[in-house]
């Protein structure tokens, strides 16, 4: 792999999702035995997935750092596959500092895909139901995990005053990383699993839905909430919906001036 330039030219998602300048390293061919190797997604710490044989497996390349911690996602992946469907862990490693995973596939695209952003009509309902799915039957009562503000503030090193303001909490297993990306839909629009669960734990549903709005307009453009909501069943939260976007964006700051 190549080091790479930040996202900065260009539109964030063409950076991640057009990988001309990544090189395939001979480890990871080697890794794929002989079947065919294609980078397909870069994430914003300049993690690598490749895809292997088309998609019947996938090899996440990445240094290891506060955004992903490889035991964390093998461990949630190990746990979760019991209650939704998601990849398993097929074999791990390190290489010169880098930390792989090799996941079996599943069917279906991303949500990003091009085919889904020209189709947003389809995709958002699609995203806030599976969103919906995640929360109603993935059990909280029996999840050893948490996404809590504390472990939050914790781990990415934010303001204190999180633990001040936040807003009282209505617990269910979050994915973590609701982001649009994250969700997989097959060819009919129809949702077919969920993937990179590594922050998976007890939060507030709003710990998810803040960024799953959030990211609707980067990957969709302006005005698609309603739709995400509708499909999802919940009325608009502001005092949530701002504290949670201010968490993950760790800007405490915003949230201490607003007097929370």
């Amino acid at each position: 792999m190549t080091d790479q330039a930040s996202p900065e030219s260009g539109s964030t998602l063409d950076w991640q999702t057009k990988l001309s300048d990544v090189e395939v390293p001979a480890w990871v061919t080697t890794l794929a035995r002989g079947r065919p190797v294609e980078p397909v997604w870069r994430n914003e710490d300049c993690g690598i997935t490749f895809a292997i044989d088309g998609g019947v497996t996938y090899l996440k390349v990445q240094q290891p750092g506060p955004d992903w911690d490889p035991e964390a996602e093998v461990a949630r992946l190990a746990w979760l596959r019991d209650y939704a469907p998601c990849p398993v862990v097929l074999d791990r490693g390190e290489r010169s500092g880098l930390h792989w995973l090799l996941t079996s596939g599943l069917p279906g695209r991303s949500a990003v895909d091009r085919r889904w952003r020209l189709r947003p009509e389809v995709a958002v309902p699609a995203l806030g139901a599976a969103l919906r799915r995640f929360h109603d039957t993935v059990p909280a009562s029996r999840c050893p995990f948490t996404w809590s503000v504390g472990d939050r503030v914790t781990r990415f090193t934010l303001s204190r005053v999180f633990l001040h303001r936040g807003p009282p909490l209505d617990p269910v297993v979050c994915h973590g990383d609701a982001c649009n990306p994250n969700f997989l839909i097959d060819d009919v629009g129809g949702f077919v699993g969920y993937v990179d669960v590594g922050s998976l734990g007890i939060a507030d549903r709003w710990a998810d839905l803040a960024p799953a709005l959030m990211s609707l307009s980067w990957n969709y453009g302006p005005g698609w909430e309603p739709a995400f909501l509708e499909a999802y069943g919940v009325e608009p939260d502001d005092s949530k919906r701002t504290f949670y976007a201010a968490l993950w964006d760790g800007v405490g700051e915003a949230m201490d001036r607003a007097g929370g």
